[in-house]
């Protein structure tokens, strides 16, 4: 009896130490190596924040209406810059490897989480902001953008409250990005708040198909903006409760490279958002040189 209870009882203790090492939302999966690349840069707290947009475009190589769409997003990208964020995440069923010219693989397990929190999303379609809610998305429809372009201009015109800056480097000989955030509050603000960074990669040439170029298979498509992993957890880590009014919070990471990635053509993509709503304080960007 005593050997039964004995079992019981490590198994609650085993289990209970499983919970805290697997937290979903505070595990670090890529600590910043401070004692091979340095103490982290210092941060200023920035005046005149501005305002930025999350975009995430979900899109396939085999979704022959999707480069239209991308065509336009990458259009507003260039007039808007740094104020639209935008991450492409290949997932679904047209994102699938298929036979060649279609065998390239995009897929993620923060895009495929990011698709199945749509509920029945289909491509193109996109969240601005992840605003009303993870399974709230738009069409993204080339032949109406302004249903779609009027949202993100909305919240581009939002009061920011929050916001976070960026610095990062590619050190080749290594193959890995040290990555360094600051997310400061400009204002006292309620409610819990969680910290995602994702990589992108763009430049990457590989077939898609376009139902608008003859022949529709497009075998040397440029795919911009490619959601490649997420640094931190796929939700983002807990970051702070109830901010005040000035404060500043750092978080450093060092990230490995996958083979065939290349370090040169990543851009480093950080977002707050409000853990009760799950909708996007700010945004910002960081591509690489």
């Amino acid at each position: 009896m005593k050997k039964i209870l004995g079992f019981f009882v490590l198994s609650a203790l085993i289990w209970s130490s499983c919970d805290k090492i697997e937290s979903p939302v505070n595990a670090v999966k890529y600590r910043y190596k401070d004692e091979v690349y340095g103490p982290a840069p210092t941060f200023v707290f920035a005046d005149n924040i501005q305002k930025n947009v999350l975009l995430e475009e979900f899109t396939g190589h085999k979704c022959g209406f999707c480069p239209a769409a991308t065509s336009l997003v990458n259009q507003l990208d260039s007039v808007l810059g740094d104020r639209l964020v935008t991450v492409a995440v290949h997932a679904g069923t047209l994102a699938e490897p298929k036979a060649a010219p279609y065998e390239a693989d995009y897929n993620t397990v923060p895009g495929n989480l990011y698709w199945a929190q749509l509920q029945g999303g289909f491509n193109p379609c996109g969240r601005i902001d992840r605003n009303g809610s993870l399974s709230t998305f738009h069409y993204l429809d080339p032949g109406n953008p302004g249903a779609w372009q009027g949202l993100i201009q909305d919240a581009k015109n939002e009061t920011p409250t929050a916001a976070v800056q960026i610095e990062a480097e590619f050190v080749s000989e290594d193959n890995v990005i040290n990555i360094h955030t600051a997310s400061q509050f400009n204002e006292d603000m309620a409610g819990n708040y969680a910290l995602t960074v994702l990589l992108i990669e763009s430049h990457i040439i590989s077939a898609q198909l376009d139902y608008n170029a003859s022949p529709s298979d497009i075998l040397d498509y440029e795919h911009k903006h490619l959601l490649r992993d997420a640094v931190t957890q796929n939700m983002g880590n807990d970051l702070v409760s109830n901010p005040s009014a000035g404060s500043m919070i750092t978080k450093s990471y060092t990230y490995p490279l996958r083979s065939g990635w290349q370090g040169n053509h990543m851009t480093v993509v950080a977002f707050i958002t409000n853990k009760s709503t799950q909708e996007v304080v700010n945004a910002t960007e960081f591509e690489l040189p």
